[in-house]
């Protein structure tokens, strides 16, 4: 059989280990619906900034081209170029780059310039009288720009000259240049060769959170790429496919992670970013890691606390159950001390209190089973001889009837009778009814009336109905006894005493009233303690005490002994005990 303890442990480890599964479900609920999907929204957030910021950049540089074309000066190039003389021309493109260089200072992204004729005769800013430029212009960069049908656009990156040794990346914007004096004919083209670096700072800042970053045209065209941090082939080509495949804007689950999409406006540039759930991971452990340490460190703290509380409550059990097991082997020395200022020291107390109460009952008992025995070897003594005092009784009886005093008859025979009830006492029937004790007392009153003549007088108040109720023998005797000697002899008026009887709820009540003198009040602790009639007159010395202890024998607490007496007022003696029929 397992003990408290361990059930209370087992269960506080069950309760310990659910709380723990518990939080670790909770935790992985969190990441998965709420920390996840905060992550990708940050994500969403900072690739919208980045694009925004994109956005500005090139809304400028498309007003600074869009400035240029209606310029004064380069509307008279592409209209007059063509119809001048070589020296003419040479200083009007002289004259034109100037204006240009003047303005690039507006655009820090502004690296060159190259104008392009309608007949493919182009000019480039940093090489303005070779055919540097119409070479270019047969690179891929130019010719998808050409083949997209735009009137105004960026391509992809490209190598290019800024001067006569420094070769280096650039994005060109190109876009088509309009009479302004005929509306809808084309003049030309103006190419502004952007600084790449320049793009690709903002875009190195901005992707630096992301596994994956591309920056793609409307054409699907690469323009920007940062490679994943893990390099695989497979990885590699299936970000690129998917990223290029999604060209609606918005969040894209794929196998591995998630693909963000941003699109511009106008142009219909696309960033693209890629977040693998690895780095989902790591951006939240911290999170997670401090969800974990807070619910191990809260299932260890319950631990802490109730282990405490624990062998504080099974401690003192413990105690009382020894304690007990002590009281059952019949050890009611036993006693338990707990000292922990709650229920339980009121439990130790209250066990206490039972055990020395237990004791007490014990020796109680054993002390009324002592005066019990020596009640029934007074009464036994009561019967030495009878036949002896019956017999000389008698023979006054006789001497009396012969001389004609019948008042000595009566009260002889009266005495007999009681005598004769002594003598039954010690039989075993120690209930009676209430009409044999009734006249046992008759008898009484009547041998008292004879020495005590003109003295008292007694009044029956007892319906028949209750007279085969059963009673302790000799139990009123006592209480007319002492209202006689003890309540009216001492009165210098003739008194009264009234004995009666009612039962009402399944009691039966016994009442002894005199009109004496009363009993003062320490008088009357001296009664209980000995008896009043212990050595005074009397046919039995069987004192109040004894009468109460018989009754608690007899019906335990059942029965009620009341004395109320108040000096110069008389006595009143109430003895309820349960109705009984024999």
């Amino acid at each position: 059989m397992r003990s408290l303890r361990s059930v209370i442990l087992i269960r506080l480890v069950i309760v310990a280990a659910v709380s723990f599964l518990l939080a670790a479900g909770f935790t992985y609920y969190f990441y998965q619906k709420i920390l996840l999907k905060q992550m990708i929204h940050d994500d969403d957030t900072k690739l919208g900034q980045t694009a925004r910021q994109l956005q500005y950049m090139s809304d400028d540089i498309v007003k600074f081209a869009s400035s240029l074309i209606i310029s004064n000066q380069l509307q008279l190039f592409f209209n007059q170029y063509g119809q001048m003389d070589t020296f003419d021309k040479l200083s009007l493109l002289q004259d034109t780059f100037s204006y240009l260089d003047e303005n690039k200072g507006l655009r820090k992204e502004v690296m060159s310039f190259a104008l392009v004729m309608p007949s493919g005769e182009s000019f480039y800013s940093e090489a303005r009288y070779d055919n540097y430029m119409n070479d270019r212009m047969k690179e891929a960069w130019y010719q998808n720009f050409v083949a997209s049908g735009q009137l105004g656009g960026f391509t992809e990156p490209h190598q290019i000259f800024f001067n006569a040794v420094t070769q280096s990346n650039t994005i060109s914007y190109i876009v088509n240049v309009k009479d302004v004096q005929q509306s809808g004919r084309t003049i030309g083209q103006l190419i502004l060769n952007l600084d790449y670096s320049s793009f690709e700072s903002l875009l190195t800042y901005g992707s630096t959170d992301f596994d994956g970053f591309l920056w793609a045209n409307d054409s699907n065209h690469i323009i920007y790429e940062k490679k994943l941090r893990q390099p695989d082939s497979t990885d590699e080509e299936l970000f690129k496919r998917e990223a290029l495949l999604h060209k609606e804007e918005g969040i894209q689950a794929i196998n591995g992670g998630y693909l963000l999409v941003n699109r511009f406006s106008g142009n219909n540039w696309r960033l693209i970013s890629y977040t693998s759930h690895q780095t989902l991971i790591e951006r939240g452990r911290i999170v997670i890691y401090l969800l974990a340490i807070f619910s191990l460190a809260s299932t260890i703290l319950i631990l802490v606390l109730i282990m405490p509380a624990i062998f504080r409550i099974t401690r003192p059990i413990m105690r009382l159950y020894h304690a007990m097991n002590a009281v059952s082997s019949g050890n009611l020395q036993t006693s338990v001390t707990i000292q922990t200022g709650d229920e339980l020291e009121k439990l130790g107390q209250g066990f206490n209190r039972m055990i020395e109460q237990l004791r007490m009952d014990m020796e109680e008992s054993i002390r009324y089973e002592q005066e019990k025995r020596e009640l029934e070897l007074e009464l036994l003594l009561s019967q030495l001889n009878p036949h002896f005092v019956y017999n000389t009784l008698n023979a006054v009886i006789y001497m009396a009837q012969k001389q004609g005093n019948e008042d000595v008859v009566r009260m002889v025979a009266s005495f007999i009778r009681i005598l004769q009830d002594a003598v039954r006492m010690g039989d075993g029937h120690a209930l009676i009814p209430l009409r044999e004790e009734i006249s046992i007392l008759r008898d009484y009153v009547a041998i008292q009336s004879y020495r005590y003549l003109d003295i008292f007088e007694v009044v029956w108040d007892i319906d028949d109905q209750w007279l085969d109720c059963l009673i302790p023998r000799n139990l009123l005797q006592p209480f007319v006894e002492n209202a006689i000697f003890h309540g009216i002899c001492p009165k210098d008026a003739k008194g009264t005493i009234r004995i009666s009887a009612t039962a009402n709820s399944g009691i039966l009540t016994l009442i002894v009233e005199d009109n004496g003198i009363g009993i003062e009040a320490e008088q009357l602790t001296a009664i209980w303690d000995k008896g009043v009639n212990k050595d005074g007159p009397g046919i039995r010395h069987i004192g109040l005490s004894n009468t109460k202890k018989r009754l608690e024998h007899l019906f335990g607490r059942q029965a009620v002994l009341q004395i109320d007496s108040l000096p110069d007022a008389g006595t009143t003696v109430q003895v309820s005990i349960p109705e009984r029929y024999g």
